[in-house]
């Protein structure tokens, strides 16, 4: 029925054999070679993906801290900014004050020496005054 020899099988083994030591040479080890240099390949790019974020977060850290600082800076140039305005500010409104009292110390003495001036003018024609204002009185 079924014939087996014995030279084919072992044949058939050491055929079987050089084809899987061929393979094993010429595609699975290169394909193995290649595998492994990319598992390193990704190993390698994780760790440095893990470095980056952390240089880029002490980065951030020292953009915040940075940007603390300058607003902190900010704040300090605004506040001397309005101190040195106000005190402009105020030295020219007390320059104005003295210059508008002394015009109105002016204007009060000006108006004083009118009325002094009014009142020696009406003393000295009050004679006048009274016989013009008995002459209307009596043409009423």
């Amino acid at each position: 029925m079924l014939d087996i020899s014995l030279g084919m099988v072992v044949f058939v083994v050491v055929l079987f054999l050089s084809l899987i030591y061929v393979l094993n040479n010429m595609m699975y080890g290169p394909l193995m070679a290649f595998m492994d240099k990319r598992e390193k390949i990704i190993a390698d790019d994780e760790a440095s993906i893990s470095e980056n974020s952390d240089e880029i977060a002490a980065l951030k850290e020292e953009a915040n801290s940075i940007i603390s600082e300058a607003k902190s800076e900010a704040s300090e140039i605004k506040s001397s900014a309005l101190a040195k305005i106000k005190a402009d500010f105020a030295e020219e409104l007390e320059s104005k004050k003295s210059s508008l009292e002394a015009t109105l110390e002016g204007f009060v003495d000006e108006l004083t020496s009118v009325r002094d001036s009014l009142k020696k003018d009406i003393s000295a024609n009050i004679g006048s005054y009274k016989d013009s204002i008995e002459s209307k009185l009596k043409n009423i």
